[in-house]
């Protein structure tokens, strides 16, 4: 072994210790120069990007200033061409502060920036709207400001790219300078928009159905982007706890902005109301947003600058710390390499060997003399030198660490490829976006491994072109592209692609988002507002398009359309009796068959409820219209089987054509909803084609819908009164309230006539109330003037039933008022409303029963009868129905079924009234069936109340 270090041995046995020592020193002085060289390099590499994002923040005030102006400048104009003269002065103004505002941003930005394409479009862009903005249209005006809003919010993103802004591996400052320059900006170019829109509403006092379609649809995009920004400030202060509460307050601040502002769209403008100033709007929402903005001015943008530089600062400082420790280290071998002149050549060259050793990479090699001299020192320090090296390494690994779980946690996938298109980077999250492992995906080719085969050849034509001139359209800017999965589906992507030039090869870092939830939110809120979620058919607004489509091609074909309204018979038993969800499916299978009796080519819609329509386009020969009414008819009158219920609809439908009755849509909706009025007028399942005198009809039953609204102001209702006598001794028993109507005109209107406008109005809420308190005063009379003391039966619609007002409280404390109990009044109610057994209508009946009013059960047997709900609910009167016993004489099987109910309701311990009795036969038959009370014209027609006393009174007698 000794022979290896012969020639050493042979040369430093001809020098003295002064050079041998020198010799030393001059290798310990290269040694310490190279260390620190390398470390400060590599302190540099970390130095030179922060400071780079530093001159990045600073730019991005400027550039942000200018958005915001042009954000307000577009709210000016959209205001002033809507109406609002009044801005005309502050527009001219503020252009200009829009136009100073960009030449301030020349004199920050760096010449090779103001001299790109993209800045100089926008410059032209701004020049063209200020010259020609208010020559257009509204909607031109707003696009093309928003347009150029957009190339700023690029070119910004452009500018915060080039500086490395996004590549801070402080994930603090990473998501701070994430929601600053991107997350915030979209945050208040949404509200800049509802700005826009807002004032422009506001200043023509009108809104349309498009355009409140479109405030909608900002809104759900503002709480989408606000959302995302309320994510980043949480991800910042999760990892900076030092400025958790500025960047709460920060997030406070905005959210309370867009709440007072959002919070005014719906409660002014999308409610219709739009009473506030388009002045007043714009100030409110002007003040909002530029408060959001000084959010962004003075807390977020210092405090990104603020840890940028706190990096820079604690990297010159370890910069200092280490050159100074490498100067000491210096210094101290020079010493101890005097120290070691005067020491054993052996612990020289312990000593000697040790530091080879360590300087071929043996790290943990470490010197132990035994010896007390001072060369000890030298051995010392020699470690103490290892040691700081080997945390400097440590260090450096810590720093990697940190970058890769930057990498490998991002939540975009983080792609990269050489220039020859091989991939060479592969994070985790591009492994759950496209299916491919790690392993599997480096080394690949990418636009084999990501891109769907019809794209390739562009991919590789632009790549191909970038590495020629250096010119890339997609490259520093986000785009929208469609991917590919490894199983072979095709989703849509996000994707911003930065070249990266390294030892004078390129290399390209994707960074790629999966946007396939946004797509679908936005297909979603699409077919929310165009279709039906019921039965997926197209809905009114729908219906609209396609009916100006149909006739925009009727005109060029010189062809007729055919609009068919279709309305359920009956669906309303079904659906009470049945409950809602029978209900639906019968509508969904209703959807069904229709759309199989017509063409691919023709519509099926539905406008609510159990309405549809059908557009039978492009005929040629109107006896195929017949044909489609009659096969829907045919499929709607079978049989639907609603799980184990089986229920039977038929439909009436109204046809009109175009042109031949009208050209204007809402006139054929109008005319075949009238023909499908008197489709159910001749008797229902059948249909019937417009003519002009349904439009009379129409205005007949408008005009008397109208004067019903005036009847109750004007005292033209009276009540009449029935009495109900006890068969077994004729004596009066209770009577009947029924209302009438006498016109001033048409005299005594039939309430067969007005009572179905009333519920179809909701005014039997009010005429159903009147009624009660009527009959409540006049029992009260008559409680007074006769001696008498009995029962009033009431009406009660289940339209009156089933509204919010709490009918039972109310009467009960109205009878309370008069002196008269409970027992007084009896209601009476169909047999529907208690099929459709819902907690509500329960609790009602309950409320009735414990305040002592009695409940009859009206026209029994004409229903959908069945003993369940008569042992479900308190029942004090079943009322057969007058159909029944009409033909009570000559019919076996009417008497059988009336003495079946007599003796099922007593035995249920239920009274029974028959109406309609008329002649001696009749009530005969039914005192011997044991029925309890009568009523009909037998006893007497209804009468006026003052008849009624007098009647009264001569029972009395």
């Amino acid at each position: 072994m000794k022979k290896i270090f012969s020639p050493a041995i042979f040369l430093l046995n001809r020098m003295n210790y002064t050079r041998k020592f020198s010799l030393l020193w001059l290798m310990s002085l290269v040694a310490i120069a190279v260390v620190t060289q390398s470390l400060f390099n590599n302190l540099e590499r970390i130095i030179q990007p922060s400071q780079r994002r530093l001159e990045g923040l600073a730019l991005i005030e400027p550039i942000t200033r200018s958005l915001q102006a042009l954000q307000l400048h577009r709210g000016l104009s959209a205001t002033l061409l809507s109406g609002g003269e009044a801005m005309l002065d502050r527009r001219a103004a503020h252009a200009k502060e829009v136009s100073g505002a960009f030449d301030a941003l020349e004199k920050e930005l760096p010449p090779e920036l103001t001299a790109t394409e993209d800045y100089r479009h926008i410059r032209t862009e701004w020049a063209r709207l200020r010259q020609e903005g208010l020559e257009w249209t509204v909607g031109a005006n707003l696009a093309a400001h928003t347009r150029l809003i957009e190339n700023m919010q690029h070119f910004e993103q452009r500018v915060a790219d080039e500086h490395l802004l996004i590549m801070d591996t402080d994930i603090a400052a990473y998501y701070l300078i994430d929601i600053t320059t991107n997350r915030l900006i979209h945050v208040l170019e949404h509200l800049g928009r509802l700005r826009a829109y807002g004032t422009g509403a506001l200043a023509r006092k009108r809104i349309t159905e498009d355009q409140r379609v479109e405030l909608k649809v900002i809104l759900a995009e503002l709480d989408d982007t606000l959302r995302h920004f309320n994510l980043g400030i949480s991800s910042v202060a999760r990892h900076n706890q030092d400025i958790h509460s500025a960047l709460q307050g920060v997030s406070r601040n905005i959210d309370n902005s867009v709440r007072l502002v959002t919070d005014l769209i719906t409660a002014d403008i999308l409610s219709g109301r739009l009473a506030t100033p388009p002045e007043t709007f714009m100030n409110v929402a002007t003040e909002q947003i530029d408060m959001s903005y000084a959010q962004l001015y003075d807390t977020l943008l210092p405090m990104a600058r603020r840890l940028t530089q706190t990096h820079i600062d604690r990297a010159k400082q370890d910069l200092f710390t280490s050159v100074g420790i490498s100067m000491l280290l210096f210094l101290l071998v020079v010493y101890l390499s005097v120290s070691i002149y005067y020491a054993i050549i052996g612990n020289i060259r312990s000593i000697a060997n040790a530091a080879r050793s360590f300087a071929e990479g043996s790290l943990q090699t470490r010197i132990n003399l035994d010896t007390r001299d001072e060369l000890s020192q030298v051995g010392d320090s020699f470690n103490e030198m290892a040691e700081g090296f080997n945390a400097m390494l440590e260090a450096r690994r810590e720093d990697d660490e940190r970058l890769r779980t930057t990498f490998e946690t991002a939540m975009d996938a983080v792609v990269q490829m050489n220039d020859r298109g091989i991939i060479t980077v592969w994070n985790p999250q591009a492994e759950n976006i496209f299916g491919w492992t790690r392993e599997e995906a480096v080394g690949r080719i990418l636009h084999e491994t990501i891109i769907p085969p019809q794209y390739r050849e562009a991919h590789a034509h632009g790549l191909e072109r970038f590495l020629l001139s250096g010119e890339g359209p997609v490259l520093n800017s986000r785009i929208e592209l469609v991917g590919l999965h490894r199983d072979g589906h095709e989703f849509p992507v996000e994707l911003a692609i930065v070249p990266i030039k390294a030892k004078g090869k390129y290399e390209f870092s994707a960074f790629i988002r999966d946007i396939t939830r946004k797509k679908e939110t936005d297909d979603l809120i699409w077919k929310q507002a165009n279709f039906d979620t019921l039965t997926g058919l197209p809905n009114r607004l729908m219906l609209h398009d396609r009916l100006v489509q149909e006739i925009k091609k009727a005109d060029r074909a010189e062809l007729k359309i055919a609009l068919l309204f279709i309305d359920l018979d009956k669906f309303k038993e079904v659906n009470d009796s049945l409950g809602h969800s029978m209900g639906d499916i019968l509508l969904v299978e209703t959807a069904r068959r229709i759309g199989g009796c017509v063409r691919e080519t023709d519509t099926v819609a539905r406008l609510g409820g159990d309405e549809f329509t059908v557009v039978l386009a492009e005929l040629d020969d109107s006896s195929n219209v017949e044909r489609v009414a009659e096969n829907i008819l045919h499929k709607l009158a079978e049989p639907f089987h609603l799980g184990d219920n089986v229920a039977y609809v038929t439909a009436s439908i109204g046809i009109t054509l175009y042109p031949d009755d009208a050209t204007d849509i809402e006139d054929l909706l109008k005319n075949a909803d009238q023909a499908m009025y008197a489709a159910k007028d001749k008797g229902r399942n059948r249909f019937s084609y417009f003519t002009p005198s349904m439009q009379q009809t129409a205005q007949n039953r408008l005009r008397l819908i109208n004067e019903l609204r005036g009847a109750m102001a004007g005292n033209q209702f009276m009540v009449y009164y029935q009495p109900v006598l006890e068969l077994a001794t004729g004596s009066i028993h209770k009577a009947e309230a029924l209302i009438r109507w006498q016109h001033p005109v048409l005299g005594m209107v039939s309430p067969a006539q007005f009572i179905p406008l009333a519920e179809e109005t909701g005014m039997i809420a009010e005429i159903g109330d009147w009624v009660f308190k009527e009959s409540a005063r006049q029992l009260k009379h008559w409680s007074g003037s006769c001696g008498a003391m009995f029962q009033i039966s009431v009406n009660v619609s289940p339209v009156q039933f089933n509204s919010t007002v709490c009918l039972c409280k109310s009467w009960l404390i109205y009878l309370q008022e008069l002196g008269l109990p409970g027992q007084s009044l009896c209601i009476e109610i169909t047999e529907g409303l208690l099929l459709n057994a819902e907690s509500s209508i329960t609790d009602k009946l309950i409320g009735f029963r414990d305040a002592g009013i009695q409940v009859a059960i009206d026209d029994f047997g004409t229903g959908y009868s069945a003993l369940a709900y008569l042992k479900k609910f308190d029942i004090d009167y079943l009322k057969i129905d007058q159909s029944f016993v009409h033909n009570l004489v000559i019919d076996p099987d009417g008497l059988a079924l009336c003495e079946a109910i007599i003796v099922m309701a007593h035995k249920l311990g239920l009274k029974v009234i028959a109406e309609g009795v008329e002649t001696e036969e009749q009530r005969k038959l039914l005192a011997d069936a044991g029925c309890d009370y009568a009523q009909g014209y037998l006893f007497a027609m209804p009468v006026p109340a003052e008849e009624f006393e007098k009647l009264l009174k001569t029972k009395r007698s």
